[in-house]
């Protein structure tokens, strides 16, 4: 999501960068955190060999990193005739900020909210601590009840067409959410599956990166789940195994 800024970088145009993003990009080690997390999820080793392949033949865009200004959440920008509010909103992301106009109720969105699909929450490390997981459906439902107290007029997504009915998009997302939990919750039985496992009989056939999205889509309504006393968890091997409680 970072492409087009060393576009803007060779403009001379001053970059602000979300600071828990910022921190994880130039910190040591995250991809084997993530590696780290996919095998926890049961995921084959081959088969996260073949997809960190893949990845390194898609170039990635350079950034000169120190010339970023980091962006911390309650951050004001001020122009003109409005001013934006920096509000740092983990969901999609674990770093992501979202833009509000206070007066206006504008919201600048992101991935946070997207008109016609629910934002996939990312199996990652923990912003506080990259050895830990992050719970990233909980705090993306967390953060859909903090847009509905914001009210906001409109939305401007990352991706779409500007979203008019907000709070009517949230109330469809958390319903979305809830049917998907239920979904997963239907595939656990006596015996412990992996979110790996779980993934290829929700997600048949997929291929790619796309491999990752449906094991983070797994993994996050397995938290749901076990916040509902639905599922009991256990540890063999280094895999974390769930079965109906």
């Amino acid at each position: 999501h970072y492409g087009l800024v060393p576009w803007l970088q060779a403009m001379d145009i001053e970059v602000h960068f979300p600071g828990h993003e910022l921190d994880r990009m130039t910190g040591k080690g995250m991809r084997m955190h993530f590696g780290r997390l996919l095998l926890q999820a049961g995921m084959p080793l081959d088969l996260l060999m073949k997809m960190d392949e893949h990845r390194k033949k898609d170039p990635r865009p350079w950034l000169d990193i120190p010339s970023l200004l980091p962006v911390h959440d309650g951050d004001k920008f001020e122009f003109d005739t409005f001013q934006l509010e920096a509000h740092h909103v983990p969901g999609h992301s674990g770093g992501h900020f979202v833009y509000f106009e206070p007066h206006s109720r504008v919201l600048f969105a992101g991935d946070q909210l997207l008109p016609h699909v629910s934002p996939n929450p990312l199996l990652e490390p923990s912003l506080e601590d990259h050895t830990q997981r992050r719970r990233s459906l909980v705090d993306y439902l967390e953060t859909l009840e903090r847009f509905r107290k914001m009210d906001p007029s409109i939305a401007y997504p990352g991706h779409g067409d500007p979203i008019e009915d907000v709070i009517g998009l949230i109330d469809s997302t958390i319903a979305q959410h809830r049917d998907r939990k239920k979904e997963v919750a239907k595939l656990l039985t006596g015996r412990g599956q992996s979110p790996y496992d779980l993934a290829q009989q929700m997600f048949p056939g997929v291929k790619g990166y796309d491999i990752f999205l449906s094991v983070s889509e797994i993994v996050a309504h397995l938290d749901l789940i076990e916040d509902d006393g639905g599922t009991v968890i256990e540890e063999r091997d280094g895999i974390t195994y769930y079965r109906a409680a």
